[in-house]
């Protein structure tokens, strides 16, 4: 993922996703560490791909605005983080 995440493009994008972790063999990894922006489509975009999939999807590059998110409207615990390509994000 990268640049704006909001309502457009999860309506535009929800559909493959589900489709890609619902298909998946194994977890799935997102990489977020390019996104600018996410508000609420965002977030339910990620939470769609964390609810489709048959394992807890892994979240990479996180940078702090997209990772305050999540833990402030209390999803965070749908995904593992990989702190170890974790990014500031300021």
């Amino acid at each position: 993922m990268q640049g704006e995440i909001d309502a457009a493009v999860q309506a535009r994008r929800e559909d493959e996703l589900v489709r890609l972790a619902q298909s998946a063999e194994g977890r799935i990894h997102i990489d977020v560490g390019d996104v600018t922006f996410m508000d609420s489509g965002g977030l339910r975009l990620l939470y769609h791909a964390a609810t489709a999939g048959s394992g807890v999807p892994v979240l990479e590059r996180v940078p702090r605005r997209v990772r305050d998110l999540l833990e402030l409207s209390g999803v965070a615990g749908l995904f593992e983080i990989d702190d170890d390509a974790d990014e500031d994000g300021a």
